[in-house]
């Protein structure tokens, strides 16, 4: 009976233990649940993709993202976005919305990166024109104009700015830039632009020559400019005045080094010479004989130097 009673809370305190488990269970998922992030497909980029290019599976990628950080009308699936033909360039990683892409049933190639509104025209240039090659697509220009204007005193050569900050879309058949920067030499250059502008253009290039003049990239100011005659260029050198000489500092005297005193030698005291004894006109020679001693005096020829008594 003891045995019997035991039995019962042993299997009663397993039944109270496993409904708490399941409990503490329950609270933990309901918990997990709640600090759970809603996200949502997005079709992104696995590549670059340059403007123009068509997109495919090979470009592209599903990846799960927060629901509140997905761009409005963002693609969901690749079916969706596959086959549609890129306006601008698209950098990897970045969600493929329907405002960087060209309308359905564009074709790739130049046309899906014309601004709506807007005209491709393509300009004759030399490599002096093309600044060698330096202009790129995607560059900014403005187009600089010189033709022969005829007047009363004759006809002189005029160049002007008339249009500014112009887009260019591909310089030859190259649509991209280099992304080693290298220049691109080519023939053509093909800009974006209005319809009226394209007026002008085509009157330009057919009465003068065309040269583009490269901008910088943030550089997107208006210039207002009266352009410049040959006359007034000529009038100009004549004007001109030499450049001022530059004065030059007065040179300064080179300092001699001075030098250094030298000890003042002493001159020893001159050496008194005897005058040269005088010869006498006579000699006197003493003559022994035995105990007597006599002199006799002789007289000396100073001519011959001989003596006579």
């Amino acid at each position: 009976m003891a045995q019997r009673r035991y039995t019962i809370v042993f299997y009663a305190a397993v039944f109270i233990a496993a409904m708490a488990t399941y409990g503490v269970y329950r609270v933990l998922q309901a918990a997990k649940m709640s600090s759970r992030v809603a996200t949502k497909p997005v079709v992104v980029a696995a590549k670059d993709i340059p403007a123009g290019a068509a997109l495919d599976k090979q470009s592209l990628e599903v990846k799960q993202w927060p629901a509140v950080a997905v761009p409005k009308e963002a693609f969901g699936s690749l079916e969706a976005a596959v086959g549609r033909v890129a306006r601008v360039p698209v950098f990897t990683g970045e969600a493929i919305v329907p405002g960087r892409l060209a309308r359905a049933g564009t074709a790739p190639g130049l046309e899906a990166r014309i601004t709506a509104g807007m005209r491709a025209m393509s300009v004759r240039i030399n490599d002096v024109a093309g600044m060698s090659g330096l202009v790129q697509p995607n560059s900014r220009v403005d187009v600089l104009v010189s033709l022969r204007e005829s007047g009363s005193s004759g006809s002189e050569e005029v160049s002007k700015l008339f249009l500014e900050n112009m887009r260019v879309l591909s310089m030859g058949s190259r649509t991209t830039r280099d992304d080693t920067g290298d220049p691109t030499p080519a023939t053509t250059a093909t800009l974006e632009v209005t319809p009226a502008q394209a007026e002008k253009l085509a009157v330009a290039m057919r009465q003068g020559m065309i040269q583009l003049v490269l901008r910088g990239f943030d550089d997107t100011d208006s210039t207002n400019t009266k352009g410049s005659s040959s006359s007034e260029v000529l009038a100009q050198l004549r004007d001109a005045k030499p450049a001022p000489a530059v004065a030059q500092a007065p040179s300064r005297p080179r300092s001699t080094p001075r030098r250094q005193a030298q000890p003042e030698r002493t001159v020893p005291p001159p050496v008194a010479v005897a005058p040269p004894v005088a010869k006498p006109d006579s000699l006197t020679v003493r003559v022994y004989r035995g105990n007597q001693v006599s002199q006799q005096k002789f007289q000396v020829d100073t001519a011959n130097g001989n003596g006579t008594p």
